[in-house]
């Protein structure tokens, strides 16, 4: 079964830390990848992709960094998948079926465009998964990531925050 790399993980774990950022303010790659202790050149090309995806935008100079592209709300799992990912396909069907040997190959209902039984639970499948995913956005993620969180790590996370990133 086709699996989601890391990319996915560390963009979703990187984007909830976005959703809290003050209003006109950004958070630099190095402070989100020093934050959580992972490869900043990585983390750094899945910015790339999610900058084209428009999930974030990024501000250069001196007060640049990178913040949510549109509301939390607005930023579902899907977009993040696809963004970084880019177009995923559960199924691949490779036509076996086509190989039969006591099929009357001009007449294949398939061939006029209709999908077998197979493919077709698997494409149901693949639509499940996308639509739970599309379901799910990035201010659900804040919401239940804080709800189950202990009150000292969210300050002790608000305080890394504020006193290595918006110390202005």
């Amino acid at each position: 079964m086709p699996t989601l790399g890391k990319n996915v993980e560390y963009a979703l774990h990187s984007l909830v830390y976005l959703v809290g950022v003050p209003k006109g303010s950004t958070v630099t790659i190095r402070d989100l990848a020093k934050f959580q202790n992972i490869s900043e050149s990585y983390l750094a090309k899945v910015f790339t992709k999610l900058k084209k995806g428009k999930i974030v935008r990024s501000n250069i100079g001196v007060k640049g960094g990178y913040s949510l592209g549109k509301l939390p709300s607005e930023i579902t799992f899907l977009d993040v998948v696809l963004a970084v990912e880019g177009e995923l396909s559960f199924f691949e069907c490779k036509g076996i079926r086509d190989q039969c040997v006591i099929l009357d190959q001009a007449n294949l209902p398939w061939k006029k465009g209709e999908y077998c039984t197979i493919h077709l639970v698997m494409k149901e499948t693949e639509n499940k998964i996308k639509d739970t995913l599309r379901e799910k956005n990035l201010e659900w993620l804040h919401d239940k990531v804080y709800s189950q969180t202990s009150p000292k790590l969210i300050a002790d996370t608000i305080n890394w925050f504020q006193t290595n990133v918006f110390k202005d």
